[in-house]
């Protein structure tokens, strides 16, 4: 079975969920590492910039973030 992302993966965010400081849909980066437990899959990414400061893990979800690969 194929994971659904892999180290190196890049993606562009679709929707993001955090209601403090969320990454604008559009946001690009490289995925460091992915959890994929079930029910809650987490994508820790190195972001570009200019969000490449940021370390928010988007926790992907049936109504959480989306994103998709690039």
């Amino acid at each position: 079975m194929d994971e659904e992302f892999v180290e190196g993966n890049r993606i562009r965010v679709l929707r993001c969920t955090d209601e403090f400081d969320p990454l604008p849909v559009g946001a690009t980066g490289t995925v460091r590492s992915w959890n994929p437990f079930p029910g809650l899959r987490q994508l820790r990414v190195a972001w570009d910039a200019p969000h490449a400061h940021r370390q928010l893990m988007l926790t992907l979800t049936d109504d959480g973030d989306l994103v998709e690969k690039i």
